[in-house]
């Protein structure tokens, strides 16, 4: 309690203090209402002895101030926890998301064991971590509520009493952290499935909506999704059940002290032994006291605070697990002026069990367009995200103008991805203006006029698709947003095209396009091999595509495959010299070939 308290302390001063301020004058309202009830019941069976009007109307007055700041608090409270959980979503957001965002490399982004933590962090059995603070507000309240009627009926009953109802507080709760402890941890194990489960959602009601239902999978994959998460909840059910009858009788415990408690004063004053005063007062008292032993809060704060911890051990994790190079500053804002080298390169994705590069030996000129070929898995694109700085290889180096990228610090890996411009095969379609996927090419230039992006634009043969657009560049690309329009796969690649042509026109001196052409229709295609010299001049260049008619005019073809480079040259070389490109040219323009039958 006191961790998640400290947590909002320091995230949200203002908000915490006042929302400690409410819970402590609440359950001081509950516990003096309970006393003055008590007083109040007293003293209006003194009135038919004779007894003092003034005290009674005085307590009457007394009872109903006490009883608007009873009613009125809680209202208070309530509105302000509100905003501390608002406040404390965006800082919950924050707080998980720097650590992942904050490398250069992703590598981390890949790893299972950050995934993990990352799930960890966002749900604790469906306790977010940003109600926290509240959470803990609500076990504060019947801590001070409890105290408070303990000390009452320590007064004006029996002090044993009391005690027992500590002594049945302080084993509840301690029978309650035992079993929400050992729940936590079997909910850990099973953080595989939840990602399962939580994809399948995500892909049934986001992502891929139109195809699941052409297809009729929308109820199987939600079956599926059912299955995981039911899988993924199964042994929590099973301890549950185990569990059920032990938890039942704990339950109880309150019960029978309160009830116990309530049919000795009841006896008590049927002796007179009690006095009214005294009888009004101790049953509410037992029934106040009694919510203490509530475990629900208690559950929540508990599962809230693991999420704390797994949010704040986070960036430890993927520290530990992804160092970030701690190596020397160099100076890449110009880079490259001669060349990019890979020497003997090897790479391996976290938890596979074989290398996707091995070995590969490959340089690219600081003015050359290269291009690269292969089969699916071959290991086009790793290629490109080690070129970026994203991934660092397992094994060899990567030079630029003979800088090691792996012995640079942060900052000049960031120095250096800044020099990079790609239209990847997953490449954004940011639900903004058609300005902004444009602009943001060159973000430290967005501001700058529409014109510079306009070219950009008309370079990636792209203008009609603005002159389309009902808004113009302001039309936001999500239909599901009034005004805007959704583009055609084609259309969001020469979108990406543009964006990248931006980054360039900015200053980036690597262009990457991979699969530049892959939606884009046969006119589009002809246009871009039309121009590809015409917009990587003067720059490094490495376009990877299946179409052959794309990369044919590129200054050197590289076919990758077996995790290294299979052959290089000139289309017209490896054409004549008839080994793997020769082939696999041959094949694809097969297909395109009309034979006519004698």
């Amino acid at each position: 309690m006191l961790e998640l308290f400290r947590w909002g302390y320091a995230e949200a001063r203002k908000l915490t203090v006042v929302l400690l301020t409410l819970v402590v004058l609440d359950s001081l309202a509950m516990v003096a209402l309970t006393v003055l009830v008590g007083q109040v019941v007293g003293a209006a069976d003194g009135l038919s002895n004779g007894g003092p009007v003034g005290r009674f109307v005085g307590l009457i007055a007394a009872l109903a101030v006490v009883f608007l700041i009873d009613t009125t608090v809680p209202v208070l409270r309530a509105a302000c926890m509100t905003r501390l959980e608002t406040h404390m979503a965006r800082v919950a957001v924050t707080q998980i998301a720097d650590p992942l965002l904050a490398p250069r490399r992703a590598g981390h982004i890949d790893d299972p064991k950050v995934q993990d933590a990352f799930g960890r962090c966002t749900t604790e059995i469906q306790i977010p971590i940003d109600v926290g603070p509240t959470v803990a507000s609500f076990q504060l309240a019947s801590r001070l509520t409890l105290v408070g009627s303990l000390v009452v009926l320590t007064v004006v009953f029996h002090w044993w009493v009391a005690v027992a109802m500590l002594a049945g507080t302080v084993f509840l709760e301690w029978w309650w952290r035992r079993y929400i402890e050992a729940e936590i941890e079997v909910w850990h194990g099973r953080t595989e499935q939840q990602r399962h489960a939580t994809y399948l959602f995500d892909l049934t009601v986001l992502h891929a909506a139109k195809e699941i239902r052409i297809f009729g999978l929308n109820r199987w994959l939600f079956r599926a999704q059912q299955r995981w998460m039911a899988d993924a909840l199964r042994p929590i059910a099973r301890r549950r059940a185990r569990n059920g009858s032990a938890n039942l009788v704990a339950s109880l415990l309150p019960v029978a002290i309160t009830g116990g408690g309530i049919a000795l004063a009841g006896l008590e004053a049927w002796r007179g032994q009690l006095s009214i005063t005294a009888f009004a007062t101790a049953v509410p008292a037992l029934l106040a006291a009694a919510s203490g032993f509530a475990a629900g809060s208690s559950a929540q704060v508990r599962r809230a605070r693991h999420a704390l911890r797994e949010m704040r051990n986070l960036p430890a994790l993927i520290e530990q697990r992804h160092p970030e190079p701690a190596g020397h500053s160099a100076d890449l804002s110009r880079a490259p002026q001669q060349e990019i080298r890979f020497e003997s390169v090897s790479f391996r994705y976290p938890g596979a069990d074989r290398d996707v590069l091995s070995r590969l030996d490959l340089t690219i000129g600081a003015h050359e367009a290269l291009a690269i070929v292969g089969v699916n898995g071959a290991g086009k694109s790793t290629l490109v995200k080690l070129l970026a700085g994203v991934y660092a290889p397992t094994g060899g180096r990567i030079l630029v103008d003979g800088v090691d990228l792996a012995a640079i610090d942060g900052d000049s890996l960031a120095s250096w991805q800044r020099r990079i411009a790609t239209i990847v095969q997953d490449f954004l379609q940011l639900p903004l203006s058609a300005r902004d996927n444009v602009s943001f090419g060159a973000v430290a230039n967005a501001t700058e006029d529409d014109a510079f992006i306009d070219t950009a634009v008309a370079r990636a043969g792209a203008r009609d698709v603005i002159d389309r657009l009902p808004a113009g560049w302001d039309t936001r690309l999500d239909k599901s947003y009034d005004g805007g329009v959704d583009l055609s796969g084609g259309e969001w690649q020469r979108i990406a095209l543009a964006r990248a042509l931006r980054a360039v026109d900015a200053g980036a001196s690597v262009l990457v396009l991979d699969e530049p052409a892959a939606a884009l229709d046969v006119r589009s295609e002809a246009a871009l091999v039309d121009r590809y010299l015409e917009l990587t001049a003067g720059i490094a260049s490495v376009i990877i595509s299946h179409r052959f008619s794309v990369v044919r005019d590129a200054d050197r073809i590289c076919v990758l495959g077996d995790g290294r480079i299979l052959e290089s040259g000139r289309h017209q070389d490896l054409i004549a010299s008839g080994g793997h490109y020769a082939t696999m040219f041959a094949l694809q323009a097969s297909r395109y070939i009309e034979v006519d039958q004698p």
